[in-house]
């Protein structure tokens, strides 16, 4: 059974989702520990202890692969991209999970949790609506983890407006211009801190998407400049350390740059690029938004077993987020993953073929864009 996703163009780049791989594993890891009891908290902890870091990297990854299709039409002539399908795709692809996912934990809450069901609509209206964040100034209490999707959209409705000014002038001017922005607003955190309207919107975390902006841009115009080397890897395994392993100001001010080295050791490291495209590893971080949709829901579920020992509990937990990520996956999103499941689903509610097939750019993935990029001579 092939479990890879499905794309629009039918290309596939694994990198891409052993990168998801990483980030998705250090959230959950970071869930687990600090859901755990204080005395498996204080010895789980501090190993995970950055691993929410893993969302930055999945914001970087966005900018990557959301502005590669606006990048390769200004920067080499590419195919123009059509708005109404750019925002047709998101929907039709990454709504119905998200959608059924609060319903189902509105549903617990009210059934299971006695939450009243007029407390909770506001909130979960605003979930839905993916302004919690910018309403309460706090993570949703539907499913807390959906802030960061919160900003993903945020960034997913400017990045047209965002590509079309990025993506313009002279080369080193232009890679000079990102690494100045994208420095200027790390700094700008230290000012900011942690104002939560802030830190949970696309204005706190902008610098991690223009990294992936700039790696976009040297994807498309220098890639095969750039020699695969053990270096490669080398460079990765420390630019991952510093994200994953260290704090402070310095983190703060250079987090996105570092994010954006590790994105690139991971296609020009020949070491990382084989783990990381492992069919076991692609295929978990392709199933990355269910699992990130439903992770939290198991844990916060799950009867305790850490009394089983702090290896066998977080195996146990892992075991679990994966088997229902992968149910949610095969049942909900990979279908999904098909741009014209919204026709076929037409046809046979109706029993007749609709004639004007729905044609759209998937532009949370653009695989097909990467696989044409990664091809094409600049």
């Amino acid at each position: 059974m092939d479990l890879r996703r499905r794309t629009t163009g039918g290309s596939y780049i694994p990198e891409i989702d052993g990168v998801r791989f990483i980030a998705i594993l250090s959230v959950v890891l970071y869930h687990i520990a600090i859901q755990a009891t204080d005395s498996v908290r204080t010895i789980l902890f501090p190993s995970v202890h950055y691993g929410l870091r893993g969302v930055e990297v999945f914001f970087a990854l966005s900018g990557f692969i959301l502005g590669l299709p606006f990048a390769k039409q200004d920067l080499l002539g590419g195919k123009k991209v059509r708005i109404s399908a750019y925002f047709l795709r998101r929907l039709t692809r990454l709504e119905p999970p998200y959608i059924v996912l609060l319903l189902l934990r509105f549903a617990l809450l009210v059934g299971a949790m006695h939450v009243a069901v007029r407390a909770l609509m506001p909130h979960f209206l605003a979930t839905l609506g993916y302004v919690h964040s910018m309403v309460y100034g706090k993570m949703s209490s539907i499913n807390p983890p959906v802030w960061s999707l919160e900003v993903e959209v945020q960034f997913y409705c400017l990045a047209p407006i965002l590509a079309l000014v990025a993506f313009r002038g002279p080369k080193n001017w232009r890679r000079a211009g990102f690494l100045a922005v994208i420095l200027a607003l790390s700094i700008a955190q230290l000012w900011i801190g942690d104002v939560s309207r802030v830190r949970l919107s696309l204005l706190g975390n902008l610098q991690y998407f223009l990294a992936g902006f700039l790696v976009c841009d040297l994807y498309l115009t220098d890639w095969k400049r750039i020699p695969s080397h053990w270096g490669w890897d080398v460079i990765g395994l420390a630019a991952w350390g510093f994200v994953f392993g260290l704090g402070g100001t310095g983190w703060t001010i250079w987090s996105a740059v570092f994010i954006a080295i590790g994105i690139v050791s991971a296609f020009k490291g020949p070491i990382g690029s084989w783990f990381l495209s492992l069919p076991a590893i692609s295929i978990i971080g392709g199933m990355c938004y269910s699992i990130y949709l439903t992770h939290n829901l198991v844990l916060s579920s799950i009867v305790k077993v850490w009394r089983l020992g702090i290896p066998a509990g977080m195996v146990l937990e892992l075991v679990a987020v994966g088997v229902v990520g992968l149910g949610y996956y095969m049942l909900l999103e990979r279908p999904c993953m098909d741009k014209d499941w919204p026709s076929k689903l037409w046809s046979r509610l109706t029993g007749r073929k609709k004639e004007d097939q729905i044609t759209t750019v998937e532009a949370p993935e653009a695989d097909n864009h990467l696989k044409a990029a990664f091809q094409e001579k600049p």
